[in-house]
């Protein structure tokens, strides 16, 4: 549920832009501009010089038939593997199936395993309840220390709307229809709106899918646009008090910025989502 980073750097070198580079005009005009622009993002990142995507490049769909790995123990970190558009590869290209599209250009993968009191339906309320997700922490590979990522979040009756309502009842989410909430990140300031679906359900675990409905911008400029995030989630009781965790991210398609470089912020974005869950504080500095 995290959005992905809104301040993007790029990959494949073309040029690089540093500050107080000329603009170019004319027939160059277009490439001058798309330069300053991301000049812009690097200087509200701290990150110049800034290489450019190579664009008009075709993306590697990162989608296979890799299945996911065993759970880890419960006293055992995060599995955490990454496929990133061409360059790195966590092992065979996974299935896709969690989410609704196959063609992304960044796939990110959690396993785990965890404690907590209850059962199943107590852990599906914990998933619909969207607002707790306000203030949830992450861990900044750039600031290198945690901090809030998400700033608002709650549910709403309709993607159109920003009237908060109350959180999701596992009842309401096993109706396996759409609901919608959004949120913001401490790296956007407008609330994204979104919608979740339980995909597949039994006695003792579900399986749901989240996606982006609007765009998700930077400094005015899109980034990703509608479907182009798309989170899947599963969750199986194990016996006892010990549960299943997987979860897997894809974006589609980045505007701003190559895959690689968003690679690091979305995986800090989805072991906050597991730790949010597990109660668990994760180490993940040495992901990088």
């Amino acid at each position: 549920m995290p959005l992905p980073a809104a301040n993007p750097t790029s990959g494949a070198d073309v040029s690089t832009v540093r500050a107080g580079a000329d603009v170019p005009t004319g027939r160059a005009g277009a490439a001058g501009r798309r330069a300053l622009l991301q000049a812009l993002a690097g200087l509200c990142a701290g990150t110049l010089p800034l290489p450019l995507r190579a664009w008009g490049a075709d993306p590697v769909p990162q989608c296979g038939k890799g299945a996911p790995p065993a759970y880890p123990p419960v006293d055992k970190p995060p599995l955490l593997q990454c496929w990133v558009d061409g360059l790195r590869q966590d092992g065979p290209l996974p299935d896709c199936s969690p989410l609704r599209q196959q063609d992304h250009v960044l796939l990110i993968r959690l396993s785990a395993s965890y404690v907590a009191a209850g059962g199943i339906e107590e852990q599906l309320g914990r998933i619909g309840a969207v607002s707790n997700l306000k203030g949830m922490p992450y861990w900044s590979f750039t600031d290198r220390q945690r901090q809030p990522l998400i700033r608002e979040a709650y549910a709403i009756e309709s993607p159109g709307s920003t009237k908060p309502r109350p959180d999701f009842a596992p009842a309401e989410l096993r109706r396996g229809q759409d609901v919608f909430f959004v949120h913001s990140d401490n790296r956007s300031s407008a609330l994204v709106p979104f919608a979740m679906r339980l995909t597949q359900q039994g006695p003792g675990s579900f399986a749901l899918r989240v996606e982006n409905l609007g765009d998700v911008r930077f400094m005015g400029f899109t980034v990703l646009a509608p479907g182009e995030i798309q989170w899947g989630v599963s969750l199986e009781h194990l016996g006892g008090n010990r549960f299943g965790y997987r979860s897997m991210l894809g974006l589609r398609k980045l505007r701003m910025g190559s895959a690689d470089k968003h690679r690091l912020s979305n995986l800090a974005r989805v072991v906050a989502m597991f730790d949010l869950l597990s109660g668990r504080l994760t180490e993940i500095e040495s992901y990088r």
